[in-house]
């Protein structure tokens, strides 16, 4: 009887356990302190303008996005943000499918945003092109969380990190690329589907000189080449992620030291089809790199410099549950919470243990 006993409150801890990870009602990791617009009241938008007019709003704003929002050609929303959480309702799209440069790019956190929460929104670009265009997110940001959102189809990447960016979470977000990519770029790639870069260049780097980033049950999915991150004077967790790329020819993650150095701790990662797990960029980059791997399927060995586990308190999922939590197409990573139009999120997954 206790035996039995003793079983059956695992499986309650386990269930609880994954039901907390799956709709977090705070971040954890890095971006741990971000509040976003706090208990601001909710208001809904519809189009551009009502968009762009909210995100320059001086008050905490709670903003729900209803619909698909197509930006302009060469109107991405370049802005300080402050003190804002942006919310898609179930199906809301950010589109701007403009390859050319200028002209792409959907939202852009510039220099000086802090505190932003962006959750359960579908950000839809033109399609790679390596023509040193824009992003389908750029954020120059400190205390971010992302949490639930899809990024299709980045022109130059999906979601970058530079500048000052710092104490970031990036949570049950997908990356993915369904357009066929366009070549002959001024770039020199052929196919620029390099999905997350950190840090624009070797000197590049926040106050603090690390990106401090966490990427908590994200899944690359198809199309993803590179950059799944890539970093440099980083300080990286990567915790409960999936990879299954369909592509040849893949990387997974790039480390170059930089001026400040950079490591990478990845824990309960399923390297599941991704050609190349890792590589270092010493050579181009200088410093250097560490990167420790933790209960890891198909991970490679630790380089470099010794890592430590992050210090700050987190849930987990099993190794062995992350491919059937992380890629499920209602549950899953992505876009897939359920927003009322107050703002009350919700879910009736039962991906819970």
């Amino acid at each position: 009887m206790k035996k039995h006993l003793t079983l059956i409150l695992l499986l309650y801890t386990l269930s609880n356990l994954s039901a907390q990870n799956y709709n977090m009602n705070t971040p954890e990791g890095y971006g741990a302190e971000t509040t976003g617009g706090g208990n601001a009241k909710p208001v809904i938008v519809a189009n551009y303008d009502e968009l762009l007019a909210k995100i320059k709003s001086a008050n905490p704003e709670v903003i729900l996005i209803s619909g698909t929002i197509i930006i302009p050609s060469g109107k991405p929303i370049q802005q300080i943000v402050l003190n804002k959480s942006i919310i898609g309702l179930p199906g809301a799209k950010l589109v701007n499918e403009n390859q050319s440069n200028p002209g792409a790019g959907i939202l852009y956190l510039k220099t000086g945003s802090n505190n932003v929460i962006i959750r359960n929104l579908i950000f839809v670009g033109p399609g790679s092109y390596d023509i040193d265009g824009q992003d389908n997110l750029t954020a120059d940001c400190t205390n971010l969380w992302v949490d639930h959102c899809e990024f299709q189809d980045g022109q130059d990447g999906n979601f970058d990190n530079k500048g000052k960016a710092d104490n970031i979470t990036i949570s049950w977000c997908k990356f993915t690329y369904l357009k066929v990519p366009k070549s002959g770029g001024s770039g020199g790639a052929d196919d620029h589907s390099f999905s997350n870069l950190i840090g624009s260049g070797k000197n590049d780097f926040p106050a603090d000189g690390h990106y401090s980033i966490t990427f908590k049950n994200c899944y690359w999915a198809k199309g993803c080449k590179q950059r799944m991150p890539r970093g440099r004077n980083a300080e990286i967790h990567i915790l409960n992620c999936y990879y299954n790329t369909s592509e040849s020819g893949t990387l997974a993650i790039g480390l170059g030291g930089g001026a400040k150095n950079s490591t990478c701790y990845a824990e309960g990662t399923d390297f599941a089809k991704v050609e190349k797990v890792f590589k270092e960029y010493i050579s181009t980059d200088g410093g250097t790199v560490g990167i420790a791997f933790e209960n890891c399927r198909k991970g490679t060995s630790n380089f470099g410099t010794s890592v430590n586990k992050p210090s700050y308190k987190y849930t987990s999922i099993p190794l062995g549950k992350v491919e059937e939590y992380v890629a499920n197409k209602s549950c899953g990573a992505g876009a897939t919470l359920q927003v009322s139009s107050t703002g009350a999120i919700s879910t009736s997954c039962k991906n819970k243990g």
